[in-house]
């Protein structure tokens, strides 16, 4: 049976449903997407003591950072199997159900004893939030439309940046109670999932709409702009996880040892992000056509990295890492919403999860790029392999302008 507020909207395309999205939902779809940071901002600190503790497994050195690591891999592999599903099966019981899993597996480190089940565990947390951050970032497309959807969107890196702010500090404090306590904090989705039992709404799907409806909404779906926009993902994916990886060797090759103030320069990375998001959402979104959005994102990103080439001293570095973070906190949210933009209803899970996919793809090969940049092209100096990306994005906003500059529209 068709929803009767289902209503053709756009170029083809379906609008979900009728009814108005409060506080409360948008608090729970954000929460929710941010959920993929506590895999690096709150075991970072734990790491250390739990090597100690496993140094006896053969290869314990390689298989502890896996713990992080894993999960990214299987959000590569599954994102876009997880937008699937959830165009043809809905997307609040698929919601619902993964985060209760979430905390099932996410929380098992505490109690494992093998490292290799606690590494089978974490593969098992990657498919869980695969599921997690494809559906709710899809729900979000859902829900809100034209300004209020960009705004969204750029309020959900706003608080995955702020969540990685504020966790990087608190896995520290946490991991003083031993090795296997941050895990504890995975069980949060426990919280969420009875307020998205009761509060969320599953929106109309591929499987609600009549054959012409389906026809209408499929033409509209344009898969070489999807291919297009995913393969800039995996740029945005080595992009955004450069500062996070290679920020303290580039510190370090400067004599900056202090665990303190690297991690001060971390923070100050964070709040540009944060800035760049709000620059994004309240600015540039309502102002600016993708072209441009993209040209400015490029730009100032590229220009944090090329600062960070030549920076010789603790705050030259420390200000590129604030610029990075401004330009990767305007090209995160301008991507995410030029691919929602162009996705009709009966594609919009698959094309997130595709997105999605591509971007975890980019940060799963950022460490092996930029080591390899280092040692067979920058002769051996990670700050030149930084600043290689920085001319790559150079590049980007190149094409991004001269593309403004030629056509009107995306």
């Amino acid at each position: 049976m068709i929803h009767p507020s289902i209503t053709l909207a756009g170029a083809g395309s379906l609008q979900a449903d009728a009814r108005e999205p409060r506080l409360i939902h948008a608090v729970i779809l954000l929460v929710t997407s941010g959920l993929t940071v506590l895999v690096t901002a709150i075991l970072g600190p734990s790491l250390p003591a739990m090597q100690a503790h496993f140094k006896d497994v053969p290869g314990a050195e390689y298989l502890v950072p896996l713990t992080m690591t894993a999960p990214m891999l299987m959000m590569a592999g599954l994102s876009v199997f997880a937008g699937e599903l959830a165009d043809r099966f809905g997307r609040k019981r698929l919601l619902v159900g993964s985060a209760v899993l979430y905390a099932v597996v996410g929380t098992a480190p505490m109690y494992l004893e093998s490292l290799h089940t606690i590494i089978a565990s974490r593969f098992a947390l990657g498919i869980m939030e695969a599921v997690l951050m494809t559906v709710s970032t899809t729900m979000i497309g859902d829900y809100y439309h034209g300004a209020r959807r960009e705004r969204m969107m750029s309020l959900q890196t706003t608080v995955a940046a702020t969540s990685a702010f504020l966790l990087n500090n608190l896995g520290g404090l946490i991991a003083e109670a031993g090795w296997r306590a941050p895990y504890a904090v995975f069980a949060i989705s426990l919280l969420l999932a009875p307020l998205m039992a009761v509060f969320l709404w599953d929106p109309r799907v591929r499987a609600d709409m009549t054959p012409a409806q389906l026809a209408k909404d499929s033409g509209a779906f344009r898969p070489g702009l999807l291919v297009f926009i995913c393969l800039l993902s995996v740029l945005l994916g080595i992009v955004f996880l450069t500062v996070p990886v290679h920020f303290g060797y580039l510190y370090g090759s400067i004599g900056v040892e202090s665990p303190s103030r690297i991690g001060i320069a971390y923070g100050i990375n964070s709040l540009g992000v944060i800035s760049g998001t709000l620059l994004f959402g309240w600015v540039l979104a309502l102002r600016l056509r993708v072209a441009w959005q993209l040209t400015a994102g490029a730009l100032v990103a590229g220009a944090g990295f090329w600062m960070m080439k030549g920076a010789a001293d603790y705050p030259t570095l420390t200000a590129a890492g604030f610029v990075n973070g401004v330009g990767c906190g305007i090209l995160l949210p301008t991507m995410v919403t030029w691919n929602m933009r162009v996705l009709p209803l009966s594609r919009r899970g698959m094309g997130v999860g595709a997105f999605q996919s591509c971007q975890f793809l980019g940060m799963f090969l950022n460490p092996i790029l930029i080591v390899w940049l280092e040692k067979s092209v920058s002769g051996g100096q990670r700050a030149q392999a930084v600043g290689l990306v920085g001319a790559v994005l150079g590049a980007l906003a190149a094409v991004a302008l001269v593309s403004g500059l030629m056509r009107k529209g995306e």
